[in-house]
């Protein structure tokens, strides 16, 4: 199968239901880790200090959405995180990441 998400510009880190990390592209890579400390199976929580840590436990344990957007190293980013699902079965998380411009169109379609 084609990894079409692994070059995409957007930061992809997908954890299972008990916040192991088990899947990150490379934009999430390059964001996340640092040189020599691979997060691969490392606990997404043990990444976050609080109040995210406790945050990302909620959003998690009540399998709830939440997006909002941060300023980071003079970038705007849209911040997308979400639970995930088999068959309808919860099975983890996604966080996606992407640099979004300052002032954006914002179109109404209907």
């Amino acid at each position: 199968m084609i990894d079409f998400l692994q070059e995409a510009d957007i930061a992809m880190t997908v954890c299972d239901k008990e916040g192991h990390i088990i899947y990150m592209n490379k934009q999430s890579k390059e964001v996340n880790e640092k040189p020599d400390q691979p997060l691969m199976g490392k606990n997404i929580l043990d990444c976050h200090p609080e109040p995210a840590r406790s945050l990302l436990v909620r959003l998690m344990t009540q399998e709830e959405k939440h997006v909002y957007t941060i300023e980071k190293k003079g970038k705007k980013k849209l911040i997308y995180q979400i639970p995930w699902y088999q068959e309808g079965e919860y099975m983890g998380f996604v966080e996606l990441s992407m640099v979004i411009p300052f002032e954006m169109d914002h179109k109404v379609r209907g």
